[in-house]
């Protein structure tokens, strides 16, 4: 458990708030947006496999613009100076790529949006919820985890309903982190997924898998005098992990690399290709995935309530929260007299064969 979140729990302690737009108050208005887009087009069943691509663009904008408008942290933001005007302006080119992006990739498959900024726990958000998380710590105690999924798609597949996530970040991930799931750094769409399937039978049957979608993309370098290509990459490429017998409903148009998600399918049309590092599961290992995310997550919730909150950040590589930590002051944590808590890096089949070995010395 990373230590702003431990001295966040036993001290409250907090940055001094200041009027700039960072990285997560940015992040905070693309989520706005989305959201207020994406129920929309919900709301009017608008046909993501139909809709042209400019009448996308202009509930888009009207949305932005509400947004903008009634928020009044982002009009005066915007009024303030001619470079926070051009900082809205720019995000707002970001979220028409992103939107257009995001309609080719519906298209592709049988998912359909269904839900946005969707709750579970004890969330007291506005908005839909799917019900509350429970799970059991070691020494019977309930632990209930509280959350957000910024959208839920939902298919009909052979009569029983299927859900994906897909969680917005404001920058690309290159791949979902096996050693960070593994270690308990980064179980985020395990969270996720579990929420869902907790909630099975209210909605629909099953969770199919979960991704992460990036909304800013940089513009792709080409050499000068290089040819540019026709067919170039999907700069809005969702990367987590679900379970493979989706796949066809995920991407029908997939073949080898799939263009919008992070699977390959072979040549016998198995949707298992580079397994060693791809996204796509086999049924046994997605389901060791959620088994192991679930005793990852009651084992660090156990940690913290039987109070330890040692200053021992962990050194993965060259990684470290160190370097992004708002609170070294308080914790005084010096890497030449203190020692991290070194790990080592371990790729996704190295990670199935310990969750799964676990399993089977239970």
């Amino acid at each position: 458990m990373p230590l702003q979140v431990l001295l966040k729990i036993h001290f409250g302690l907090s940055k001094r708030e200041e009027f700039k737009l960072e990285p997560p108050d940015l992040g905070e208005f693309y989520h706005r947006v989305l959201d207020r887009f994406t129920k929309r087009a919900i709301a009017n069943k608008i046909d993501f496999g139909t809709i042209a691509d400019d009448a996308l663009i202009k509930i888009l904008d009207e949305e932005t613009e509400r947004v903008c408008r009634e928020d009044s942290f982002f009009s005066k933001f915007a009024a303030h100076s001619p470079h926070n005007a051009f900082m809205i302006s720019s995000a707002r080119e970001y979220l028409r790529d992103c939107v257009i992006d995001v309609s080719q990739m519906i298209r592709a498959g049988a998912f359909r949006p269904a839900m946005s900024e969707i709750s579970f726990g004890k969330s007291k958000s506005v908005g839909d919820s799917i019900g509350e998380l429970t799970l059991t710590l070691s020494d019977g105690r309930q632990l209930t985890l509280n959350g957000r999924i910024d959208r839920l798609d939902i298919a009909k597949i052979d009569g029983r309903k299927a859900a994906i996530v897909f969680d917005y970040k404001k920058r690309s991930k290159d791949s979902f982190s096996w050693a960070e799931f593994y270690y308990g750094l980064d179980i985020q769409l395990a969270v996720y997924m579990l929420a869902v399937r907790n909630a099975a039978g209210k909605f629909v049957d099953d969770i199919a898998g979960a991704f992460y979608m990036p909304i800013e993309v940089s513009p792709e370098n080409i050499e000068l005098g290089k040819s540019i290509d026709n067919n170039p990459k999907f700069a809005h490429k969702a990367r987590g992990i679900f379970n493979g017998n989706y796949s066809s409903s995920l991407d029908g148009t997939a073949a080898k690399d799939s263009h919008y998600y992070n699977f390959f399918v072979t040549k016998e049309g198995d949707p298992y290709g580079k397994y060693n590092y791809l996204g796509s599961l086999r049924t046994a290992d997605f389901e060791a995935f959620m088994n192991f995310g679930s005793r990852k997550i009651t084992d660090i919730a156990g940690q913290i309530t039987s109070g330890k909150i040692t200053a021992l950040p962990y050194r993965l590589g060259t990684d470290s929260p160190c370097k992004q930590c708002e609170y070294k002051p308080v914790c005084q944590f010096d890497w030449q007299i203190n020692n991290y808590n070194l790990l080592t890096r371990v790729n996704k089949e190295q990670v199935l064969d310990l969750i799964k070995n676990a399993d089977e010395s239970k």
